[in-house]
């Protein structure tokens, strides 16, 4: 095949395609060797080699342009110094189409794709920070417990069925795990001896599992780690499409009123310029509304100062107020990322020590210019039923002798490890569950709700669930009685604080009076209104909004009790002919109340680890 070859324009990294020409574009050094493979699809034909030459170089790029090339009838890789390489910025990656294919052809190849899709219709999404409510899945197991016979289940179309299923529960933000294109087959190399000691060796018994019969491969089922970043993965597609199948499942999140927010693993070895060029590229193709960003080396400086990304929220572990800009209070859209919500309320939830005033700490977190993520149950740990329902984590079938998962995480069994078809114990498990879901959905932070905890998924014990592609990674859709019932639960939980704007303030509370509202906007109590003693092990407290600091009639008061005895939580004398009114208790069936019943003394007994809503009206 004869090509006519030219220096290109250096136009974009990656490929740039017209009608008569086709534009390749990649980092490399004047001094190496490159050349562009050209494989013609379906065949086995050696690639054709096109050597870019040294003169076709800018700084450490390299650009060639071709002319009359028919790139829907090639695939391609770079060669730099005779090592085949995948292009960094393809939009497809061919070789992975089948999930956990360990029969696939070795060798991947880069492929120009950009199949058509209209984002007509598309209305623009901002949610305000006050009113997220985030929900995190990874797209394969959100949807694949459903089973084979569910169509598209595992896949960007499963996700977009079920979209509607999260609009009812009252997400606004969804939260992808990585879906860019990443190796999922980790090869199991087998355990090595260490050191000069003779091991007794045990004899093969019968119908043991031969050495060629052991698993190969291990699934990294959550993608963290390199991946191609422009590409998203093709085994998560029901189709050939899987850029179309994506930026569908994006439009009908935003025409639900929804925002699509990706999560992003960059190791440490990744420039700035390319973490950056990587953001651009999904809010520009993929109309994404945020990131939420991993790894140790993320340029944050930058990649808020970037005007492009002016609209885009960003979630990061290491962030301070000082690093962002005061203007961002017009808009706020960085968030603190981190754990440190989480055990504070671990602690009390699961009667582990814990003090009353860490969790009030963590609840009146605010910022006008940074946002808070709070969470009690993430992926990398155990889900929100498992952490009451055992006591030590279970991950032997991850293949690592049990050593791996977080070794302290404030999890109880209640009585019995693992399941339990005893009322008393899975009546003890649902309210500290529910105590839980109240300590994070009434604060002020953005609650995030990890993807199963809303109808009490368990992950039988494991809290390392990466390499389970199974019905333990995957979240169960047969619902029980119990689980029917914490999720009407949460739906409440989540429809109560979007009707409480209180609970959702984007000023830090000063604990004072300072409007002369009658209460300050936020005030402590215990047995006696408006004493609170802060002593190291305090067990319960009253928090009280004011609701006239958000424009609102009505105050909510929320009891906490941790004890492990009955509590009185006096309740401040209201104004005028208000008065008090139970909305709330964790220790009833369903918790929250059809009619509001009016509380007639001046205070409200909680019984041992529970947690009420009064409202003052």
């Amino acid at each position: 095949m004869r090509l006519d070859v030219k220096r290109g324009e250096f136009l974009r990294l990656g490929v740039t395609k017209s009608k008569t020409w086709a534009e390749f574009c990649f980092e490399c050094r004047k001094e190496s060797e490159c050349k562009i493979l050209l494989y013609k699809r379906n065949t086995t034909d050696l690639p054709v080699e096109i050597t870019v030459p040294p003169e076709f170089s800018k700084g450490n790029l390299r650009s060639v342009r071709i002319d009359k090339l028919d790139l829907s009838e090639y695939d391609y890789n770079f060669s730099i110094d005779q090592k085949e390489i995948t292009d960094p910025f393809a939009r497809r990656i061919i070789g992975r189409e089948g999930w956990a294919d360990t029969k696939r052809k070795a060798g991947l190849y880069s492929r120009y794709e950009l199949n058509p899709f209209s984002w007509r219709g598309e209305p623009k999404v901002e949610v305000l920070r006050k009113d997220m409510v985030l929900y995190k899945l990874h797209v394969r197991n959100f949807t694949k417990g459903l089973g084979e016979s569910v169509p598209d289940s595992g896949t960007f179309r499963g996700l977009e069925k079920k979209l509607s299923y999260l609009k009812s529960l009252g997400v606004t933000s969804v939260e992808l795990m990585p879906v860019y294109e990443f190796e999922e087959l980790l090869p199991v190399e087998p355990p090595k001896e260490t050191g000069s000691y003779a091991y007794w060796k045990e004899k093969k018994k019968k119908g043991a599992v031969k050495a060629e019969d052991k698993p190969k491969y291990k699934i990294n089922c959550w993608g963290y780690g390199a991946g191609s970043y422009f590409a998203p993965k093709a085994s998560f597609a029901a189709g050939e499409c899987p850029d179309a199948e994506l930026k569908s499942c994006i439009l009908k999140m935003h025409k639900k009123g929804m925002e699509c927010i990706l999560e992003m693993d960059f190791g440490d070895c990744l420039p700035a310029w390319f973490i950056l060029e990587v953001l651009k590229f999904w809010v520009r193709e993929y109309h994404v509304d945020g990131f939420h960003l991993q790894g140790s080396r993320i340029p944050m400086d930058i990649l808020m100062q970037e005007p492009y990304l002016g609209r885009t929220k960003l979630f990061y572990r290491g962030i301070s107020e000082d690093m962002i800009d005061g203007q961002e209070s017009a808009f706020p859209r960085i968030f603190v990322d981190t754990d440190e919500f989480m055990y504070p309320c671990r602690r009390l939830a699961a009667g582990i020590d814990g003090n009353v005033w860490d969790l009030a700490n963590q609840m009146k977190k605010q910022n006008e210019r940074l946002g808070h993520i709070n969470y009690i149950a993430d992926n990398n740990d155990f889900t929100l039923a498992d952490l009451f329902s055992y006591e030590k984590k279970h991950n032997e079938q991850n293949g690592e002798g049990n050593l791996d998962g977080p070794d302290f995480s404030l999890n109880i069994n209640c009585g019995v490890e693992g399941e339990s078809s005893s009322r008393n114990i899975q009546r003890i498990r649902l309210r500290r569950m529910k105590n839980a879901a109240a300590m994070l959905f009434l604060s002020q932070g953005v609650p995030m709700l990890m993807a199963g905890d809303e109808d009490c998924n368990s992950q039988q014990g494991n809290n390392n669930a990466y390499c389970q592609d199974n019905s333990i990674g995957w979240k169960d859709w047969k619902s029980s009685r119990s689980s029917k019932e914490f999720f009407r639960y949460i739906r409440c939980l989540i429809q109560f604080r979007k009707e409480h704007a209180i609970l959702r303030m984007e000023q830090p509370m000063r604990l004072s009076d300072a409007k002369s509202a009658g209460y300050p906007d936020l005030s402590y109590h215990e047995e006696n209104a408006w004493i609170t003693p802060q002593h190291f092990n305090r067990k319960a407290i009253g928090v009280l909004y004011c609701g006239k600091y958000a424009g609102e009639a009505e105050d909510v008061f929320i009891g906490f009790n941790f004890c492990n005895f009955p509590k009185k939580l006096a309740l401040p004398k209201q104004r005028g002919r208000r008065k008090w009114y139970l909305a709330m208790d964790t220790v009833g069936k369903e918790s929250f109340l059809e009619e509001q019943e009016e509380v007639k003394e001046s205070w409200y007994s909680l019984e041992p680890h529970s947690v009420c809503i009064i409202i003052g009206k």
